[in-house]
């Protein structure tokens, strides 16, 4: 068995499921093992892995509905850790990572000498911009940007799902992302509890693609109306993560709730008054909710 897992929560994206794992494999200077968390995809995902990718080394487990990528991702590291797998890599099913980004991870790993909680990959978009909805989080308010991807090493507080390298004694030690987000800010959440012990880095030098649609942060003025139930989520789950850090989250969360309605606003044309009560309705959920952290034993 090897000391390193890669975890990846798939959900009916077999052609891109399929590119990630094939970039896993294929790493260049390190292998890793394989978790895959299959969210009850229809797309015939479930035959790759018993026919293309039926490796020892790769573990495919089919929760046989979609219980979401958050409660996807509680499970996949729950896996590694009682598998008993030192390293965990976590990424989402559209992430293909560029053949040395796990070898340029772990080789932090031992110039930190192990003082590290969470190491991050920087996520480029399919043109080779950097992917906007990755951009990890210096603080709360700000984003890395220009000079820093020139540097070794950047200090952070909060990183995304696209390549997030983890120790398990770190995970054994601050509890399991919170699988009832069910989608978005687990990540951020998850960060957040690992960044009062441990310090958490971006590592430049680890790249990975992110094959989204389009370049661009999560929305709901300009987000596709197929896709408007997820932001019932996105704002309970951030009232709840960032009411976490004090005064600091309360005046995010203000200013986040002005602003999103102010847009909504100005260029909502159609469903104005239904966005507005997605938003106000999330906030309003989310001071109410108390989910509890999960630890494995």
């Amino acid at each position: 068995m090897n000391d390193i897992v890669a975890v990846v929560v798939t959900y009916n994206r077999k052609k891109l499921l399929s590119k990630c794992i094939r970039a896993i494999i294929n790493q260049k200077e390190i292998s890793c093992d394989i978790i895959v968390i299959d969210n009850g995809s229809s797309d015939g995902t479930e035959e790759l892995f018993k026919s293309i990718f039926n490796h020892s080394s790769i573990l495919y487990t089919n929760t046989g509905k979609n219980i979401g990528c958050a409660a996807g991702t509680e499970m996949g590291m729950r896996m590694a850790v009682q598998e008993g797998y030192k390293y965990i890599w976590v990424m989402d099913d559209d992430v293909i990572p560029k053949k040395k980004a796990l070898y340029e991870l772990h080789k932090m790993n031992e110039r930190l000498k192990g003082n590290w909680g969470i190491l991050s990959s920087v996520a480029i978009w399919r043109d080779g911009t950097i992917s906007e909805a990755n951009r990890q989080k210096k603080t709360i308010f700000t984003f890395i940007g220009g000079s820093d991807y020139k540097k070794e090493l950047i200090k952070v507080k909060m990183v995304s799902l696209a390549s997030m390298y983890v120790k398990s004694e770190v995970v054994k030690d601050v509890g399991l992302p919170i699988g009832e987000y069910f989608i978005y800010t687990e990540d951020y959440e998850f960060c957040n509890r690992v960044g009062k012990k441990y310090p958490i880095y971006v590592v430049p030098s680890s790249r990975v693609v992110h094959a989204m649609k389009a370049n661009n942060k999560v929305n709901i003025v300009t987000d596709s109306h197929d896709r408007q139930y997820r932001y019932r989520y996105l704002y309970r789950n951030d009232v709840h993560c960032y009411r976490q850090n004090g005064i600091v989250g309360l005046v995010y969360l203000l200013l986040k709730y002005v602003y999103t309605i102010l847009q909504i606003l100005v260029y909502e044309k159609k469903d104005r008054i239904k966005k507005i009560y997605i938003v106000s309705n999330g906030y309003l959920r989310g001071w109410r909710f108390f989910p509890q952290v999960k630890y494995v034993t």
